[in-house]
């Protein structure tokens, strides 16, 4: 009996260590294509945090990791849409377009209700600069889903690189009915009206919409500024100007609109000094020599701007509203003859305006 009960307790005791989990190791899980699916978008996750942080590098690691892990889920389900979905966006990431399209023809093939996925290889078909097909994947992709703001927001973006400008226009108008906090769709449709349409109220409208939305883009201060300053409104532009220029000090093209904001509003030193600032970075630029001789001309310094002026004419001879600058400086320093010669300069180079100047102040009677 006392052998017995010796026993039990060997044997009691060996079940209370194997419950505590000492003696006997546990199973692994097996690895499934499921899990390889997991392991591929939680290394997308990671990614998408480095490209957050602009670590390029660091994405790139995490979305090759994905891309193994989602083949090896093709490898064991290779019927299946996800891993051929899933590859397809992780290969856009890490601009392997070619294999990118791929793998979501793969996925399209699988399952043809997936607008998604036209709508990724349309944007892998851009990648590689081949506009009719991703014009007709996006097309697909907006037949399947009329309400798929990001593919006629891409759409709109492969099209507003044609002469014709409304399509582009309708996309982007369309993905506001759909998002109307879509910001870049707003930016874009600004730009297009500016650019293309030349019609700074609505193209004010738009970016005014971006800076509501966003106001840290600081680009759309650069591009509202430039609408403020074509629709004669030079005070407001000269701030939204200066807002861009406090973060890019040394953007030409903001500098050039702020200081010519600048002679508007009677600010002849402020636009002097920003002139500045531009022929020190482009010491050819022909725009800064004739503002800044123009905005000299204003503070009556009239020797230093009939210096610029005659730098900028000798830097372009043929850009005809140099002559027009130089004939109201030197009108304005009581040389009438010559301020008349250069108008006449400009009137030979067509200028419309120098014509009615020279018919103004340069007849025989008023020379």
């Amino acid at each position: 009996m006392s052998k017995y009960i010796s026993f039990l307790l060997i044997l009691f005791s060996i079940r209370v260590v194997a419950q505590q989990g000492i003696a006997i190791p546990q199973a692994k899980e097996p690895v499934t294509p499921s899990n390889f699916l997991k392991m591929g978008s939680n290394d997308c996750d990671s990614a998408a945090v480095y490209s957050k942080n602009k670590d390029t590098k660091g994405a790139d690691k995490f979305y090759h990791s994905a891309i193994k892990n989602f083949k090896k889920a093709i490898k064991e389900t290779p019927e299946v849409f996800d891993p051929y979905y899933l590859i397809g966006l992780a290969q856009i990431k890490t601009e392997d377009y070619k294999d990118a399209i791929k793998n979501l023809t793969k996925a399209v093939t699988i399952d043809t209700s997936r607008g998604d996925a036209f709508r990724a290889r349309g944007i892998a078909q851009a990648g590689l600069g081949n506009t009719t097909e991703a014009l007709a994947d996006f097309d697909k992709a907006t037949s399947i889903n009329y309400d798929d703001a990001e593919a006629a927001y891409q759409r709109g973006l492969l099209r507003g690189h044609d002469k014709d400008p409304d399509p582009a226009i309708g996309d982007y108008t369309h993905v506001i009915e759909v998002n109307p906090n879509f910001e870049m769709a707003y930016m874009n449709r600004g730009l297009i009206y500016f650019n293309v349409k030349k019609d700074f109220v609505l193209a004010f409208n738009d970016f005014n919409k971006v800076i509501e939305l966003n106001p840290e883009n600081n680009e759309a201060y650069l591009w509202r500024g430039k609408t403020q300053f074509n629709g004669g409104d030079f005070k407001s532009a000269d701030k939204d100007l200066s807002r861009y220029i406090d973060m890019e000090p040394e953007n030409i093209d903001a500098l050039i609109t702020r200081g010519a904001s600048r002679i508007n509003i009677n600010n002849n030193s402020g636009a002097v000094a920003d002139f500045d600032v531009v022929i020190k970075l482009d010491p050819k630029n022909v725009v800064a020599y004739m503002n800044r001789g123009t905005a000299k001309g204003g503070m009556k310094k009239f020797k230093d701007a009939l210096a610029d002026l005659d730098m900028a004419a000798k830097l372009k001879f043929d850009y005809s509203p140099i002559y027009i600058n130089r004939a109201a400086v030197k009108f304005a320093s009581g040389d009438k003859k010559g301020a008349c010669n250069d108008l006449e300069k400009a009137d030979g180079l067509n200028n419309e305006k120098a014509y009615k100047l020279i018919q103004q102040y340069c007849k025989d009677g008023n020379r």
